[in-house]
């Protein structure tokens, strides 16, 4: 896990961010550092939020190359088979920093 606090302070470029949706009110975030993907923490707990709103104004000072919202089907699980979709993702404008190029 990485603390978004060391991050900050180390002013880390982020690669990709990924916020995985896991119900309507629900989200998690995870980084991806020079290959590396790992959930963010505070203080040794897993961030979550009950929107992506929240996501965007507790880590708006983090500099993000890349924002992608992450959801998984559970509609193959709900009617008795085993997924078969791969999870949605889709590209979300990131506020703040932008890397060049």
């Amino acid at each position: 896990m990485w603390q978004v606090e060391t991050l900050l302070r180390q002013s880390v470029p982020v690669d990709t961010l990924f916020i995985h949706s896991h119900d309507m009110s629900l989200y998690t975030v995870e980084a991806e550092i020079d290959g590396e993907r790992h959930p963010l923490g505070d203080a040794g707990r897993v961030l979550s939020f009950r929107c992506i709103e929240q996501v965007r104004q507790r880590l708006a000072s983090l500099m993000v190359v890349r924002c992608v919202l992450v959801q998984v089907s559970a509609y193959q699980e709900m009617v008795g088979q085993a997924p078969a979709a791969p999870p949605m993702e889709l590209e979300l404008s990131w506020p703040g920093w932008q890397a060049e190029g």
